[in-house]
């Protein structure tokens, strides 16, 4: 039950700096008002009375992101930021220059709501957005709350983005007196099923991908995290890390496959391009020194995008299952063959593509947006586009969605603090600050709809979200993409005609999956 009512002056107890404050209070008292006199408004934050931070107008300004609400956006900083981090809350009084006494919410889950319930930007004050309630003119504010413990968390990261998300991680921690210790690790899943099993020390949170989800979860070193999905997150993403009806892992953001083309070599197409016009500008593009397009055709990273445009309804089957054989895959790699035939694409490793593509050598390639803050980096020419439809469908060639996220290993030392930093990380401040760095998407939708639009790829990438396919975190699926890996390679050389190369595949896949259960 939320409790919201004005409290009477005579009845709201001692104000957050009464006449019983220590000495300490007290310099916090004339530190505000040396604040006030510079910066002509201040806040006052209190934790059960004692007195916790000041802060000033410019200060909070200096803290604040955007915060969309209907047609406007705000000035706006989140309440996780602004107190210490907590074990629980159940109480946040306020005082407003507009009002008499004490605003009082209370809720015995406000511990859970701090990082959204946010302070925003008004006129020449700041007011308090609860819900979908606003208060204006705060000036005061006290939390009734348990602290948490300054134990020591530990977290791994991985993939791009690394300096970025260790300068927040190292930010929330300072803010909060923790100490974290973070650590680049290359394959977390691995690590962390092998230092279990030796039992070993083991971090608090790791960063993992959807195709880890299978293995960590049945090798029970992760925690289900239900309780922890925050509402506004893209429900991709929550399919990304859900397994047996489970949520394993708090999405972080995603990447999207895209066109990288050279606009000194080709045209710009139109977003609702077909297939056909794909390869008149492959075409057009084609000469001895120019590889019209090129993406690495040996994985089924690349494929699957082409299978869904072809009619394929489910990458995975609801019974875990997966099915190769079938007429959408059959016509997805016969199309990719002829591509490659008609000397319309070359096939190449990540590596090699992008150096074709950066030399001027490549027209276009698929790859992900996780590739545009190098070629940014690089200042070379590129632009950006979504992937293709197929007209015979009326699909568009469905880029894989490549989601990153939080998991809390079953072992952690300090999960409210796990819980409290992945809170922060997947909040609406962080989520938009590392969005706008490496041009991912957030995993937070709000933070999407903040965005920087102005940014020359945020259409391409808003449309590969939309059309997108979130890879699986069924095992059949890494069984799947591992022998695709091998079996394709016949097919786009021509030493195996496709539908044997799928038949054969099938059989594999199908084997494989028996010989694991």
């Amino acid at each position: 039950m939320v409790e919201d009512r004005r409290v009477p002056p005579e009845t709201a107890g001692p104000p957050v700096f009464g006449k019983e404050a220590s000495m300490f209070k007290k310099a916090g008292l004339l530190l505000a008002a040396v604040f006030c006199t510079l910066d002509l408004y201040a806040l006052s934050f209190s934790v059960n009375g004692t007195g916790w931070s000041t802060k000033t107008d410019s200060e909070l300004s200096n803290l604040s992101y955007n915060l969309p609400r209907g047609d406007t956006s705000h000035a706006a900083v989140s309440l996780d930021e602004l107190f210490p981090a907590v074990y629980e809350a159940w109480r946040l009084d306020f005082q407003s220059a507009r009002t008499e006494g004490l605003t009082r919410l209370s809720d015995p889950d406000l511990g859970n709501d701090l990082n959204r319930i946010y302070l925003i930007r008004d006129e020449d004050s700041w007011a308090l957005l609860y819900k979908s309630r606003i208060f204006y003119g705060v000036e005061r504010l006290n939390l009734e709350c348990e602290p948490l413990e300054r134990d020591p968390l530990e977290i791994w990261i991985n993939w791009e983005g690394i300096d970025l998300l260790r300068k927040e991680i190292e930010r929330w921690a300072v803010m909060h007196a923790v100490d974290v210790k973070v650590t680049e690790v290359p394959k977390p899943d691995s690590k962390l099923i092998s230092i279990s099993q030796a039992g070993g020390d083991v971090p608090d949170i790791i960063m993992v991908q959807s195709s880890h989800i299978d293995r960590l979860s049945n090798s029970g070193t992760i925690q289900n995290l239900d309780y922890m999905f925050p509402n506004g997150m893209a429900e991709q993403g929550r399919n990304a890390f859900s397994h047996d009806d489970k949520l394993w892992a708090v999405p972080f953001y995603s990447d999207a496959q895209m066109i990288f083309y050279n606009p000194m070599i080709i045209d710009t197409p139109d977003f609702n391009w077909s297939l056909a016009d794909f390869e008149e500008l492959c075409l057009s593009a084609k000469n001895e020194n120019i590889i019209p397009s090129a993406w690495n055709s040996y994985s089924a990273s690349f494929l699957i995008p082409f299978q869904m445009a072809f009619g394929k309804q489910n990458l995975v089957e609801p019974d875990g299952s997966i099915i190769i054989n079938d007429e959408p895959t059959l016509a997805a790699l016969e199309y990719v063959i002829n591509l490659h035939n008609k000397g319309l694409m070359k096939p190449m490793e990540r590596d090699a593509m992008t150096s074709l593509f950066v030399s001027g050598e490549a027209a276009m390639i698929i790859s992900a947006s996780y590739a545009i803050p190098h070629f940014l980096e690089l200042g070379i020419p590129f632009k950006t586009a979504p992937l293709p439809i197929n007209p015979d469908t009326g699909l568009r060639v469905s880029p894989l969605l490549d989601f990153k996220a939080f998991a809390v290993t079953k072992r952690s030392h300090n999960t409210v603090g796990a819980r409290r930093l992945i809170e922060y990380l997947c909040g609406m401040g962080v989520q938009q600050r590392f969005s706008a760095e490496t041009a991912k998407l957030p995993a937070l939708e709000a933070a999407w709809a903040a965005a920087d639009t102005d940014k020359p790829w945020y259409e391409a990438l808003n449309i590969s979200s939309e059309s997108g396919t979130v890879i699986p975190t069924e095992k059949a699926y890494s069984i799947y993409k591992n022998t695709m890996w091998k079996m394709l390679r016949f097919a786009i050389s021509g030493k195996m005609p496709a539908d044997q190369v799928l038949k054969k595949t099938q059989d594999l896949v199908n084997k494989n999956i028996e010989d694991r259960e």
